[in-house]
């Protein structure tokens, strides 16, 4: 019945800034950009996944909650993109690390408005 998830949504006070944030830092390309009272935002293409960044009434400033929802960005390898997004200033909470529980490394991260998001893949 499920077939999977089909965007990751990040609501943000200054989605333009947001937008940008991860366009500039990560390269994801702009899929469309919509200026409507009730729908304004910017959507991005992951690969083939879909990370929508927008404007909502009831946003305001930074995450006060950031670890509550966390989201994963599948890469080739942890240790050379925390290494490229590093340089470009992005602020990790944890550098590269072993999962416990099975072969995958994982970096953590920290946007602009404080959403944590994480690196997975190979080392």
């Amino acid at each position: 019945m499920y077939k999977s998830i089909s965007a990751l949504l990040i609501w943000s006070g200054d989605y333009k800034k947001l937008a940008d944030w991860y366009r500039e830092k990560f390269g994801f390309s702009t899929i469309e950009e919509l200026n409507h009272p009730q729908d304004t935002g910017i959507a991005l293409r992951v690969g083939e996944s879909y990370l929508w960044v927008g404007q909502h009434s009831e946003v305001k400033g930074r995450n006060r909650d950031p670890f509550r929802i966390m989201f994963n960005i599948s890469v080739d390898s942890v240790e050379e993109t925390y290494n490229d997004l590093a340089a470009k200033g992005v602020n990790f909470i944890a550098k590269p690390f072993k999962a416990p529980t099975f072969e995958k490394y994982f970096a953590t991260f920290e946007d602009l408005d404080g959403n944590v998001g994480q690196l997975i893949g190979s080392k």
